[in-house]
């Protein structure tokens, strides 16, 4: 159905379905050596606001087993790896991408390429993901490759597909981009619709019993006039999947729809508040109910970079991306592009907005509302894949959430949330790991001299392309 879908959409839309040379990222690296030791290393455990200098570091299978002060380990059977000046820190943690999806804009549809998302992401230090939304099937099969090992990526949870009310966001925006009967094909692979509460029952389990981990609904209009779920229906959906022991994860626009659904019990809300204002009470009534935002910025200041004509690739999006895909979002390509009027007008509140949508991010951090970082990595046009993430670390400083938060947000915060032994570096815990060349305490820079990525206590060997 996949193939299918994705020519009668790239026949109709655009002419054509674009394919790739992605560039080889990663590999594994060989090694016969039982066990690890990063030796005289400056660590950050990710969650102290101090690096702990001179230490040693063993890793043995898939896990972190020795922390102690430099030179009192004696590792027989480990193979060394030198830390002297380097930084170790936990793997980088993307709370929202889509594993089976592509960045690639409407007018050039490019088939949807996971085992370049997969090593995209290692290669940028993103080590666990969390998948809020794609086809069960996709998914389902990416996860028995990953366990099979035939897949290098991050290890991943997934949502399965996104649950909305009949009619409603992302299927309305299905039907806006493209025409019937691509529309009427598509839209049911991209949202389960509900109509009743025993509707929200029956996709819960269909979730569930496809592998996911948690439960995506959208209460959000794009275009502006699409439906959105009605209390009685949303808390349907809360109450099937909390009877089921699993939290409820929700794309959420305006101030209001992310009160309702923090209300209706919904565990984490995606995207923040980009529609409108959030008030301090507002913020204030998010922290007392328990809630965790992603916010996205990236999303946002994408649509406003291409809207604009005004987009240039980061230095690492010409890392991971061959020139002939990222020429796709240049000035002279954009230009020549428009969108249905339901999606221009809801772009226009988008910037008209964005002021709001900056002071929400701080007013939701000067609460002390947990927010974790996530790029919507090959869900929105223009987020690539693990490029995307650096550029919401970026961005969540620029809007004032301090740099230490931004980095608990990225390891031990969004570990602790999605109920998953990775973000920090302690005995017991999982050995996914970065080695820095400089302070992420003190800047992202550091971020662009990942020396060493390593996964289950394994080194993952990064292959930069060549200039």
């Amino acid at each position: 159905m996949r193939l299918v879908l994705l020519l009668l959409v790239s026949f109709l839309a655009s002419g054509c379905l674009a394919r790739h040379a992605w560039p080889t990222l990663v590999e594994r690296a060989k090694t016969d050596a039982p066990a690890i030791l990063i030796s005289d290393v400056s660590v950050f455990d990710g969650v102290s606001g101090t690096l702990a200098e001179h230490v040693d570091v063993v890793l043995r299978l898939d896990r972190v087993t020795q922390v102690r002060p430099h030179a009192e380990l004696k590792c027989e059977d480990c193979a060394i790896i030198d830390g002297t000046g380097k930084t170790l820190m936990p793997g980088l943690i993307d709370a929202h991408v889509h594993l089976t999806g592509s960045p690639a804009p409407p007018w050039h549809v490019t088939w949807p390429d996971e085992d370049h998302n997969g090593a995209a992401l290692l290669y940028s230090g993103v080590t666990t993901a969390m998948d809020v939304g794609g086809e069960r099937e996709a998914l389902s099969s990416l996860s028995a490759r990953s366990k099979a090992g035939t897949w290098l990526g991050p290890d991943f949870t997934h949502a399965g597909m996104v649950l909305t009310p009949r009619g409603g966001y992302p299927a309305s925006m299905v039907r806006e981009l493209f025409p019937w009967p691509v529309s009427a094909l598509a839209e049911d692979k991209f949202a389960h619709q509900l109509s009743t509460p025993e509707d929200a029952a029956k996709a819960v389990d269909a979730n569930l019993g496809a592998g996911a981990s948690y439960i995506k609904v959208a209460v959000a209009q794009v275009p502006l006039e699409a439906p959105v779920y009605t209390a009685e229906l949303l808390a349907a959906v809360v109450t099937a999947a909390k009877a089921r022991g699993v939290k409820v994860v929700a794309h959420v626009d305006t101030a209001e729809h992310a009160l309702m659904a923090a209300r209706a019990g919904v565990s984490v809300l995606v995207h923040g508040v980009h529609l409108g204002a959030l008030t301090e009470a507002q913020a204030a009534e998010l922290k007392t109910l328990g809630t965790v935002v992603i916010p996205t910025l990236v999303v946002w200041d994408r649509i406003d970079q291409l809207s604009q004509h005004r987009y240039a690739p980061t230095a690492l999006e010409r890392e991971l991306y061959p020139a002939d895909f990222l020429a796709y979002f240049a000035p002279e390509q954009t230009r020549q592009r428009t969108l249905p009027d339901g999606l221009m007008r809801w772009m226009q509140k988008l910037a008209a907005d964005k002021p709001d949508r900056v002071l929400a991010v701080k007013r939701l951090s000067e609460a002390k509302v947990p927010l974790l970082v996530g790029a919507d990595d090959a869900g929105s046009i223009g987020c690539m894949t693990g490029a995307a993430f650096h550029e919401e670390m970026r961005l969540l400083v620029e809007a004032g959430v301090p740099l230490l938060d931004v980095l608990r947000g990225a390891t031990s915060e969004a570990g602790r949330v999605f109920g998953r032994d990775v973000g920090q570096v302690r005995e017991g815990a999982r050995a996914d790991l970065l080695l820095l060349e400089g302070n992420p305490l003190v800047s992202l820079e550091a971020f662009s001299h990942i020396r060493t990525v390593i996964k289950g206590g394994k080194v993952i060997e990064r292959k930069p392309p060549a200039k």
